[in-house]
């Protein structure tokens, strides 16, 4: 196949929808000669915060020296984001081929009378025939969605790191923090380390019940390990100090958010494990990867006049540490809010946290089989905040959303990764 062929072949398998289990990824990989086997990997579960821990601990790796591949979803702006090696999307022809292979294994696995793999399910063989073709020495490897029946599941990693758990895909995961989290801690393997970013009473109890079960270690970050101590209003950088159980960090942190201080803690903590397994990696490579390190579309600073600020926060708890870190990490005298969210959120949850925030909102519709339409999330919006207007067109809510603001104001993306991500692009091509 060619790339476009490819991706039209992708695309095609999304009407198999979501039908979790490992069978028939496992019987793929064992078809491609069980590429996932020959990778060192570190797996990352959790409901917020997976893909800002990846980026950073891809990043730290790649400055020590190692050839590193990164498997993250959903992506913003173009698909190939999804699958890279040392922050380098992979190549349309690479695509085009790791696809292809997997796709004669697919013909063979549907023959065999399983059911038809899923997209997700194809595109994580793809990734991981493609770390192997390219001799990774490391694969940061993000769960799609739970853990325990993930496909990304089939992995056998040297680490395992579990971010902060929260409320959200209730309708597949379960209604309980209990439930949710049984399922998040399905990636926690025999004998394999845990780190565990802090989390209720709760969800810490059943993880460390299921690290004793499978007799894995596991380090639980703490609370206290972080200081904030300023931001830089001119780089958009923040100033923090970790101390971990093994060392201390003095840290200009390039992401901003007052939850990627644990966040930090978190990687860290796992890069001080990494090393306890032999990995070099000195606290120079530390502190400058995470001062340059990139995670678009998360409090990401687009424009500084006026200052147009993108977020992907797309349920309560992401919501909850949006409105907090604006309210830290920006001055401003008015916020201009341009919203859309998936219909199967807590949408009026959401809403009830951040439009009180803005002087005016602007309800879009996510471009997703799942968003909620513009004119229905303008009623919801409008119980709690009555300078709303609902615009379909993407391009035209930028410009009504410029048209409001001043020189002083803020404008605010916020609400679904698939609105962020058609945004984003909507806003370099407008800015350039």
């Amino acid at each position: 196949m060619n790339y476009k062929e490819a991706m039209n072949y992708i695309k095609n398998t999304e009407k198999f929808g979501r039908n979790y289990g490992l069978s028939r990824t496992e019987k793929i990989l064992e078809l491609l000669d069980n590429p996932h086997k020959e990778l060192k990997c570190i797996h990352i579960a959790g409901t917020n915060g997976k893909g800002s821990i990846s980026a950073m601990l891809n990043s730290i790796l790649i400055q020590a020296g190692n050839k590193v591949g990164m498997y993250t979803s959903p992506y913003l702006e173009v698909f190939e984001e999804r699958i890279q090696i040392n922050s380098e999307n992979i190549k349309e022809n690479s695509l085009s081929f790791v696809v292809t292979e997997v796709k004669k294994a697919v013909d063979e696995v549907i023959k065999l009378g399983y059911e038809h793999p899923t997209e997700f399910e194809i595109i994580t063989c793809a990734a991981l025939l493609y770390f192997r073709n390219e001799k990774v020495d490391f694969a940061v490897i993000e769960v799609g969605l739970g853990g325990r029946l993930d496909s990304t599941n089939v992995i056998h990693p040297i680490l395992s790191i579990i971010t902060s758990i929260s409320y959200d895909h209730m309708q597949v995961l379960g209604e309980t923090i209990k439930e949710i989290t049984i399922e998040k801690a399905g990636i926690i393997k025999n004998k394999v380390p845990v780190v565990l970013y802090p989390q209720e009473f709760e969800v810490e109890s059943i993880i460390e019940n299921t690290c004793f079960e499978k007799n894995s270690s596991l380090i639980k970050v703490r609370r206290d390990s972080i200081e904030f101590f300023s931001v830089n209003g001119k780089k958009y950088t923040q100033v923090i100090h970790v101390k971990t159980y093994k060392d201390e960090y003095d840290i200009e942190l390039s992401l901003l958010g007052s939850h990627q201080l644990l966040n930090c803690s978190t990687v860290l903590t796992a890069v001080e494990l990494l090393k306890e397994l032999g990995i070099k990696i000195e606290k120079s490579h530390i502190l400058f990867a995470l001062k340059s390190v990139k995670w678009i579309g998360r409090l990401e600073v687009m424009n500084k006049t006026p200052l147009i600020v993108i977020d992907g926060a797309h349920n309560i708890d992401g919501i909850n540490k949006l409105v907090e870190s604006v309210e830290k990490y920006f001055k401003y005298d008015n916020l201009i809010l341009v919203l859309g969210i998936l219909a199967d959120k807590q949408v009026e949850d959401m809403i009830k946290v951040i439009a009180p925030l803005a002087s005016k909102i602007i309800a879009v519709t996510p471009h997703s089989e799942r968003g909620s339409l513009a004119v229905e999330l303008k009623k919801v919006i409008l119980k709690y905040n009555e300078n709303c207007d609902a615009i379909e067109n993407y391009s035209q809510a930028y410009e009504k959303a410029l048209s409001y603001s001043n020189s002083g104001d803020i404008i605010l993306f916020s609400g679904s990764l698939h609105m962020i991500g058609d945004m984003r692009k909507i806003i370099k091509a407008k800015l350039s």
